[in-house]
C-alpha cells in the first residue's frame, strides 16, 4: 500500500518564511499587473502606468519560479506555471476586449430602449 506513495522532500524550516514571502508577492504582484492594466485601458488611470503594470507581471513571474524552486517543483510543473504566467499575461487584455466589445454590440439595444421609455 505504501509503495505507490510518491516520496517528495520536506521543505526546509529555514525556507518557511521566504517561501510565504514569495507567495504573498506573487498574489501583490499579480493584483497590482491586473489592476493597473485593466485602470489603464479603461482610462482611469494614463497609459504611462502600463509598464507598471507589465513589471509586476514580470516580478510575479519571477516570484512564481522561484518559489517552485524553493519547493522543490519537478520541471514538469514549473512549465506548466510558466506557461500559466504567460497565459495571465494575455488575461486583463482579453477581459478587456470582452467587455468593449459588448458594450459596442448591446449599448444601442440599452439606448434605444431607454428612448422608447420616455
Amino acid at each position: 500500500m505504501l509503495e505507490n506513495v510518491p516520496i517528495r522532500p520536506e521543505i526546509a524550516q529555514d525556507l518557511f518564511l521566504p517561501i510565504f514571502v514569495e507567495s504573498s508577492l506573487v498574489l501583490i504582484f499579480g493584483v497590482g499587473y491586473a489592476a493597473l492594466i485593466t485602470l489603464s485601458k479603461m482610462g482611469f488611470f494614463s497609459k504611462k502606468w502600463m509598464p507598471l503594470g507589465y513589471l509586476f507581471w514580470a516580478l510575479q513571474t519571477y516570484c512564481l519560479y522561484d518559489v517552485s524552486v524553493m519547493i522543490q517543483s519537478n520541471d514538469f510543473t514549473s512549465k506548466v506555471l510558466m506557461v500559466t504566467m504567460v497565459a495571465y499575461l494575455f488575461i486583463p487584455h482579453l477581459y478587456f476586449y470582452l467587455i468593449s466589445e459588448a458594450d459596442k454590440r448591446y449599448n444601442p439595444v440599452i439606448d434605444e430602449s431607454i428612448e422608447q421609455q420616455k
